[in-house]
């Protein structure tokens, strides 16, 4: 080769000032090397930039050596155990863990084990890029629930938040996170309630079956959340003044092992799920009549027994034998029921109940602020958030007119 050419090809090589070491790897890719500071035994720490081009991966080196060059190594520290999965781990169990119950423990974890560590469970923190979260979240978000996504993604915004806190990463790349156009949202709340014909269905066929018909006019007609009404006694209904106090709810204990596997679980009666969940309300009339009809069934059915189905202290809806019945057994019932009249295949569950009782309060135009309250929801916006779909146009020109009417009124004073 001309030496002009060797001299070209030699410069052509060259790092520029503050470039770090860069160079092509055998896939074609651009990689380099920072020194970002020290180990705790004094080793060099280095911090490895991936890019297409070496002009991409040179910006990346001159951004990092500027912002050690500000804030001085220290910045760029990291603690002894810098592996995502092991930081992560240690977080949870000390902040994360002790602050929720067990159920949502467990559920946390399968994100964890299931998802997140299996993403990026192998790699450093540092390796983590926004554009890795990124893909991963398009991934799950093709794949799974948009619950299940924001569960994830709040999840790695608290551990993040806490990285920055000490010093193990300097952005929290979970705050330029997108997820799944939001339009799917409303089509999920569109079918989250009883549809029309569904509900005139159902509630023909309640007359035919004594032991769920009870259950189900409850759910549809209180809005009670599920854990509620499985702990609901006859101690919390005043069929003198029509009314029912929520005072309690079942929940699950969980117990883990130390590498957080589930080891096993039980039903408990514990406290609502918020404060504002302690509530009590005027029922229908068509749940006190059904209440009470459930009330002389138990009667006599509880004759024989060495347990009372009625006493104060007893369950509304207990099993045969006066236990607390299980979340699993309602689930089991509702399902006989809907196969025996031909609704076997269409989503419905429990909790379907619940949101068709607001479903038909707010298209009856009831306050929201009223039905929150029915709800047990903590806040009103949680009600308009979830149920804003229900809305229709005829309330907005409702308002129109009502608008119309203030400044006629005005005008002609």
């Amino acid at each position: 080769m001309p030496r002009e050419l060797k001299q070209k090809a030699k410069q052509a090589g060259r790092r520029g000032n503050n470039e770090g070491s860069i160079y092509q790897r055998k896939d074609g890719r651009w990689c380099a090397q920072v020194t970002i500071g020290y180990k705790n035994d004094g080793k060099i720490r280095k911090k490895y930039l991936y890019g297409r081009t070496r002009d991409e991966v040179a910006r990346q080196v001159t951004k990092i050596v500027n912002d050690v060059y500000e804030n001085g190594y220290a910045t760029y520290s990291p603690n002894q155990n810098q592996q995502f999965r092991a930081v992560f781990d240690e977080w949870f169990n000390t902040f994360k863990a002790p602050n929720i119950s067990s159920a949502t423990e467990e559920k946390l974890r399968g994100f964890m084990k299931n998802h997140i560590f299996r993403a990026f469970g192998h790699m450093e923190l540092e390796q983590i890029t926004l554009m890795k979260l990124q893909r991963f979240f398009n991934h799950e978000a093709a794949k799974y629930s948009l619950q299940s996504i924001k569960h994830m993604k709040q999840l790695m915004n608290q551990f993040y938040n806490y990285a920055i806190k000490n010093k193990l990463v300097k952005e929290n790349p979970i705050s330029e996170i997108k997820v799944r156009d939001m339009a799917r949202r409303d089509e999920q709340k569109e079918r989250m309630a009883l549809t029309a014909e569904q509900r005139e269905k159902i509630f023909a066929a309640l007359e035919q079956d004594s032991y769920i018909t009870p259950i189900l006019m409850t759910f549809a007609f209180t809005g009670l959340r599920p854990a509620e009404l499985i702990a609901l006694k006859w101690e919390n209904i005043r069929f003198k003044d029509a009314t029912i106090s929520v005072k309690k709810a079942i929940s699950r204990e969980i117990e883990f092992d130390e590498e957080g596997n589930t080891i096993s679980r039980h039903q408990v009666l514990s406290n609502t799920k918020t404060e504002r969940s302690v509530r009590t309300f005027i029922m229908p009339a068509i749940v006190a009549e059904s209440l009470q009809r459930w009330y002389f069934i138990q009667a006599a059915n509880e004759q024989g027994l060495d347990i009372s189905l009625t006493a104060s202290e007893q369950f509304v809806f207990c099993t045969r034998t006066g236990t607390m019945r299980t979340y699993s057994s309602l689930r089991s019932m509702l399902k006989r029921f809907l196969k025996r009249i031909g609704l076997a295949n269409e989503g419905i569950s429990l909790y379907t109940f619940r949101h068709t009782f607001a479903t038909m309060l707010l298209e009856a135009r009831e306050n929201p602020k009223i039905v929150a309250n029915l709800m047990g929801h903590a806040k009103v916006l949680t009600t308009l958030a979830v149920y804003s779909h229900v809305i229709s146009n005829d309330v907005y020109a409702d308002t129109a007119k009502t608008l119309d009417s203030v400044y006629a009124k005005i005008a002609n004073q």
